[in-house]
């Protein structure tokens, strides 16, 4: 079993190196970001919310048509209260969350119990710039892995069972 992982892990990080950005290193592992922001339903979300606990923190925009697979396979594997959905999209026409929730809720047909949280500074502070951008951070608050662009859900489920 541990083999398979193994070769699990080689294929996905020379598939990483292919497309999209992917990066953990042990030895220079950063802190994640203090931040202290309210979700669509007005309810304050800040770091010690995810106190000793693994999260991902997933940066899009309500406009990405391309990112609602990333979702979906986010929300199959992320357990709740341990996935935090970002907008970076500064623009005010972007802004509203309870509208995209109900979008995205509409569109992949199920409830979605994870924030959604407009967070344009933040996503600049980690410098993301493509999306969608996903940190997976480990229990003590750390970026473990960052990757960029269009994952499937195996990979997810590879890098959060890793981190968990």
């Amino acid at each position: 079993m541990r083999i398979k992982k193994c070769i699990t892990m080689a294929i996905i990080l020379l598939s990483a190196t292919t497309s999209g950005c992917l990066s953990s290193d042990e030895n220079e592992l950063e802190k994640f970001p203090s931040f202290s922001l309210s979700d669509e339903q007005g309810n304050v979300h800040d770091n010690s919310n995810y106190s000793g606990l693994p999260y991902v923190a997933y940066f899009s925009a309500s406009w990405c048509s391309h990112c609602k697979p990333v979702l979906q396979a986010l929300d199959d594997t992320i357990p709740n209260g341990q996935l935090i959905v970002f907008n970076k999209e500064s623009s005010e026409e972007y802004s509203d969350m309870n509208e995209w929730k109900d979008r995205m809720e509409s569109e992949l047909e199920r409830n979605l119990s994870h924030p959604f949280i407009h967070a344009p500074p933040l996503s600049q502070s980690l410098n993301v710039t493509g999306i969608p951008t996903m940190f997976f951070v480990n229990s003590d608050g750390m970026i473990e892995y960052s990757m960029s662009g269009i994952k499937d859900k195996e990979t997810i489920e590879t890098y959060w069972d890793d981190l968990s």
